[in-house]
């Protein structure tokens, strides 16, 4: 019999001209996929390598050696074989389902758990075949084993099993994520932390940890969707004896100063039952909640005490007279005030505080009473053409807030407390007089009033010029006057 006649001649040709052929239609193909960045190319490659000259080896071991499927080496090469198998199919199907995965899909939101256990059970499953078919063991007890332990374990834990379970679920599902507010059973807060088995939320004054098992099960409200835009309620309660009028307008000048109010909106105040207050937040998004009512109630606090009325019921205490005399001698220069004159203007003088972050003057506004610094630093912003904040210049103890008073001119910056600042308070009618009285007070009011000007060209011809400012600009007149928005 001739060479060509053997049986294993013609797988012998196979697998050398095939194999060759083969291996260089999947390069191609791999350079192809590699080049269009498809996660198809790492499945393919190890195809390529590793699966194909096995497989074909395989074939020359069986059909051309003619070796029985018995004998180790080929069971051995088997095994390689269909754990190469398995292992290249898992790879082919994620690339597939999940490679390319748009934002938003079933795909994109399913959580990896769920592709874990998949690939374990099907490697599980790749596995008891490969052992069956090669080695010719019997797999049907091993699975009838899994299958009892199963049912035993979760019976077992059947409750923490349904935590993680519907933790699962949501995770997929997708009903709220990280930075969402909820309401669960009355408990709102915003989601900081989701996981298997609990969702946490920070309800403001803590971190509730609520059972996923109790979402599933309960209906819940998602304040985040399905618009951010929220507003936000805040009741509180003054005496009395205080004027409607007074308390109202405090509320809407401290709620206006919020900064998470969403453009389109506009703050309001009405009385509600038991003679509370409720203002409510236009916020950008319900988020925003805890940090809006936190910042409102601490500069509430400072305000109610400038407007002389009692929040939550605390009396008013005004300044003492010592404290207001002493404010007093700190500008006793920039004024020429005598020892006389800081007594009689004590009574028509007060000391306010403003809280950190709070506007004291807005551009655009004729202010109707000086400011005079007395501890803390202040801030003064200007706006450019396109709605932006620029830092002009840091006021400090000594400087004036609204030196254009005396001239009924609106103030062209927005002062803000950059600190928890007190403030002298003098009424537009003490330094009229003063005014009258001595003319060099009005020459100095002028010329912190130019300064300012100068130096908020200054900052607007920093800024067109594309030059960056090294920080805001010192106070001109600051050894010898006040300064002034």
């Amino acid at each position: 019999m001739s060479t060509t006649d053997q049986p294993w001649f013609a797988w012998a040709l196979v697998v050398i001209i095939g194999l060759p052929v083969l291996v260089l239609v999947l390069s191609e193909v791999h350079l192809r996929l590699q080049r269009r960045g498809s996660p198809l190319a790492g499945p393919l490659n190890r195809l390529r390598l590793w699966l194909v000259p096995l497989a074909a080896l395989l074939v020359l071991l069986t059909q051309a050696a003619d070796l029985s499927r018995d004998s180790n080496s080929v069971r051995l090469v088997a095994t390689l074989v269909g754990i190469l198998a398995v292992g290249i199919t898992l790879g082919a199907l994620n690339a597939v389902l999940f490679g390319n995965a748009t934002e938003g899909t079933w795909r994109d939101r399913l959580p990896s758990i769920f592709v874990d256990l998949a690939r374990l059970v099907l490697v599980a499953s790749g596995a008891a075949i490969v052992a069956s078919l090669v080695w010719n063991l019997d797999v049907s007890g091993l699975f009838a084993a899994l299958g009892v332990g199963s049912i035993v374990i979760g019976l077992a834990l059947q409750n923490a099993v349904g935590s993680v379970v519907s933790g699962l679920l949501l995770l997929f599902e997708q009903p709220f994520k990280i930075g969402d507010t909820l309401d669960v059973d009355g408990t709102s807060g915003k989601v900081v932390e989701m996981n298997w088995r609990s969702t946490h939320l920070d309800t403001g004054t803590g971190i509730q940890v609520i059972p996923n098992a109790t979402i599933a099960d309960a209906s819940f409200a998602n304040y985040s969707r399905p618009t951010p835009a929220h507003d936000h309620v805040v009741t509180t309660s003054f005496a009395p004896a205080d004027s409607p009028h007074d308390v109202m307008r405090t509320l809407m000048e401290v709620a206006e100063g919020i900064p998470f109010l969403r453009a389109a909106g506009w703050p309001s105040v009405r009385m509600g039952p038991g003679g509370a207050y409720e203002t409510t937040l236009p916020l950008v998004t319900a988020g925003q909640s805890a940090q809006a009512q936190s910042l409102f109630l601490i500069w509430l606090w400072y305000a109610a005490r400038r407007s002389a009325i009692s929040l939550d019921g605390e009396s008013f205490v005004p300044q003492p007279k010592e404290t207001v005399v002493q404010a007093l001698r700190l500008v006793r220069s920039t004024l020429g005030l005598t020892d006389d004159e800081v007594d009689q203007l004590a009574d028509a003088c007060a000391v306010e505080t403003y809280g950190q972050g709070e506007t004291m003057i807005r551009a655009g506004v004729v202010p109707d009473r000086f400011a005079f610094i007395v501890a803390g630093h202040v801030r003064l912003v200007a706006q450019t053409s396109d709605g932006a904040q620029l830092d002009v210049v840091d006021l400090e103890r000594g400087d004036v807030l609204g030196a254009q008073a005396l001239l009924r001119q609106q103030v062209p910056m927005t002062g803000v407390a950059a600190t928890n600042v007190e403030v002298l308070q003098i009424p537009l009618s003490v330094i009229d007089e003063l005014v009258g009285q001595k003319p060099r007070v009005a020459r100095t009011l002028n010329a912190i009033v130019e300064a300012r000007d100068t130096q908020m060209r200054h900052a607007f011809k920093s800024l067109n010029s594309s030059e960056e400012l090294a920080g805001p600009v010192q106070p001109a007149l600051a050894s010898r006057v006040g300064a002034g928005a």
